[in-house]
């Protein structure tokens, strides 16, 4: 396990803050179904399993994650959220992550 991903775990346990669940198309979460790289031993994986979207860190359990804006999710069984970024055509490039009161970018590799 990386050092990024000895810290996340390392880290005491936050209860998750409050947010507001918004109803999305679930088709726009086909644009952000890829694997994003955070550093060189630790990524992020997203898919879709119908109507919902999930993550999964690299040696972490997979948890759905839920729109709080069509570009920002978050996680329910943690304090951390995800922004993705897009391109023009509104396909995503990269993703921040959003925990511990860091920002950790990650470029979509796959």
């Amino acid at each position: 396990m990386n050092k990024l991903a000895r810290h996340l775990d390392a880290a005491p346990p936050q209860t998750p803050k409050e947010h507001k669940e918004i109803s999305v198309d679930p088709k726009i979460f086909d644009r952000y179904v890829g694997t994003y790289q955070l550093t060189p031993n630790f990524s992020i994986t997203i898919t879709r399993d119908g109507d919902h979207l999930f993550e999964q860190a690299t040696g972490q359990p997979k948890f759905e994650i839920f729109p709080a804006s069509e570009k920002d999710f978050f996680l329910k069984v943690v304090d951390a959220q995800i922004s993705f970024v897009t391109d023009s055509a509104g396909h995503a490039t990269s993703l921040v992550l959003h925990q511990n009161g860091r920002d950790i970018p990650g470029n979509r590799v796959e």
